[in-house]
């Protein structure tokens, strides 16, 4: 139900990682859009002869090099030829399952014992290079990799930089590995864009929320009988469509379901003000500012250019989602569109 007309998506994937990897493509897009998922199913579809090395930085707390090791590689038992011999043997759907890239224990303690970025990719290239000279596709994916962005270096350096200009040298440079960036932190990519020189090196693919037509399909799907109700609470968002899903099991009606939802975004709103702009001496002008989207479903950032600061703070907290390619600004959802003009 989740893919219904999702093939164009699909088929961008595909064709992507049909040819040789040339770029570093941004797979971007709202909270609960669909990213993660669309990516799984891609992955799900792809022939065995393509290796995807699956790393998902969704709620883990990543501080400094170890921890970034921790999550990066799984280390296993015996050497390194036996076990790529066993990683060569393995279909793509094992790869999703990883909790990291297979590393012989003696190994991860010789060349990680001081926690070396270099180690670290040094490491990875060697990998991708024996899968490839094996006949097969490697693919490298990066879920929610602004869990890492301030990871810094033995010198005081970030090491996201350091990653990206990694990966534009397995792409762009030695079109080694597909690499496949996933993130809802859209001035995340912005800044990486700036600083780790990707002008030309790299695409954003948007996965957005899906059409009228295409959500009625998919209510259809999960049996919600109020349709143009639901649509105008949650729209398109697949994320919510699940939520309210859960719900309708739990036997809530289908609009006591939606309240339901729109309460909880506007107790988390109200949160907000509470705990974390009480404290700012600019808290009532930050708060203020959603008053824009009362009446506007989306500004461009031309439009709010005098408000910056606050436009960031509200992108950081996932109430407003910031579009890179287009410049434009919007409500992460519209339930909490919804959630906006119900503020006093």
């Amino acid at each position: 139900m989740l893919f219904f007309n999702r093939e164009k998506d699909i088929a961008q994937m595909k064709a992507i990682l049909s040819g040789d990897p040339n770029l570093i493509y941004f797979v971007y897009g709202p909270i609960n859009s669909g990213k993660t998922a669309l990516l799984m199913k891609v992955f799900e579809d792809l022939p065995d002869n393509y290796c995807v090395f699956y790393i998902n930085f969704r709620w883990r707390y990543v501080a400094d090099i170890d921890d970034l090791l921790q999550v990066l590689f799984e280390i296993r038992q015996g050497d390194f030829k036996e076990i790529l011999k066993d990683l060569l043997k393995e279909s793509v759907r094992t790869f999703r399952e990883f909790k990291g890239i297979p590393i012989p224990e003696k190994m991860f303690e010789l060349i990680f014992g001081k926690a070396k970025v270099g180690n670290i990719f040094g490491y990875l290239e060697e990998v991708f290079e024996k899968i490839k000279e094996a006949g097969k596709v490697p693919v490298f994916v990066l879920d929610e990799m602004q869990s890492i962005k301030r990871v810094i270096n033995a010198s005081g350096k970030p090491v996201i930089q350091e990653l990206f200009n990694f990966l534009v040298a397995l792409t762009k440079e030695k079109h080694l590995c597909h690499c496949l960036c996933a993130t809802s932190d859209c001035l995340f990519i912005e800044s990486v864009y700036s600083n780790a020189r990707l002008e030309g090196r790299s695409q954003y693919i948007l996965v957005n929320d899906l059409s009228k037509n295409e959500a009625f399909e998919v209510y259809d799907g999960f049996g919600f009988n109020q349709k143009e109700l639901v649509w105008r609470y949650i729209g398109g968002r697949v994320g919510d469509m699940v939520g309210l899903y859960e719900r309708k099991k739990r036997g809530i009606e289908e609009k006591k379901a939606l309240k339901e939802m729109l309460k909880n975004e506007i107790r988390r709103l109200e949160w907000i003000k509470l705990t974390k702009l009480s404290e700012k001496e600019d808290g009532e002008e930050i708060w203020e500012f959603l008053e824009k989207f009362k009446h506007n479903k989306l500004l461009s950032i031309s439009d709010v250019k005098d408000d910056f600061e606050r436009v960031i703070f509200w992108i950081e907290e996932n109430v407003l989602f910031y579009n890179p390619v287009d410049g434009t600004i919007k409500p992460q959802s519209p339930l909490i569109g919804r959630a906006i003009k119900s503020l006093n």
